[in-house]
């Protein structure tokens, strides 16, 4: 993959630059917490550590879940399918919404070893693009019926932005964020 890395597609350039925009509308008041804290944000933590994922189809036998339910959709699927070795990942999706339109969200998905994205919520259209963290620790994954977001619910959330990730928390999968696009 490591020819890949620098090459994003047009959707994931918007992508970065909607967290990009995100991260910088933090309010200025909030000095102290970027003095003491190691993220900003979801959006700071995203750029800094986050990781970029090429979609890819659902393996035959795979079925689509529930719309709207992507965070227990992911671990479900990964739960569901331990022979496809699927890592959770968790951070905001990029999805077609109409022409040179594209919605972007809070979302998750999985991920291949190869580090591919296959995602039981969403179909798999051009112009998808996944931008996340991948939870190497299946006993961090949202419960498959009853998970909540890593990423925009504490405890894990706040202790993460104050203090770093914990170290050995993500898997080595997907392809880096650009430098200069990570840059504060």
């Amino acid at each position: 993959m490591a020819d890949q890395i620098g090459r994003l597609t047009e959707v994931e350039e918007q992508l970065l630059a909607y967290l990009r925009q995100a991260a910088d509308a933090i309010d200025p008041s909030a000095r102290s917490i970027r003095e003491r804290w190691t993220y900003t944000s979801q959006y700071d933590l995203l750029l800094r550590e986050g990781r970029f994922f090429s979609p890819a189809p659902l393996p035959d036998g795979v079925e689509s879940l529930h719309p709207g339910f992507c965070f227990t959709n992911s671990s479900q699927l990964a739960d569901e399918h331990p022979e496809l070795q699927l890592t959770y990942c968790e951070g905001f999706g990029a999805a077609p919404v109409g022409a040179s339109q594209f919605l972007h969200t809070p979302h998750a998905w999985t991920a291949t070893p190869e580090g591919l994205a296959l995602d039981a919520t969403w179909p798999l259209e051009p112009g998808t693009a996944y931008l996340g963290l991948p939870f190497a620790n299946p006993s961090m994954w949202p419960h498959p019926l009853f998970g909540r977001s890593l990423l925009q619910e504490p405890p894990f959330f706040l202790e993460t932005l104050r203090s770093g990730l914990p170290r050995g928390v993500l898997a080595d999968l997907g392809r880096p964020v650009p430098r200069q696009a990570s840059a504060l």
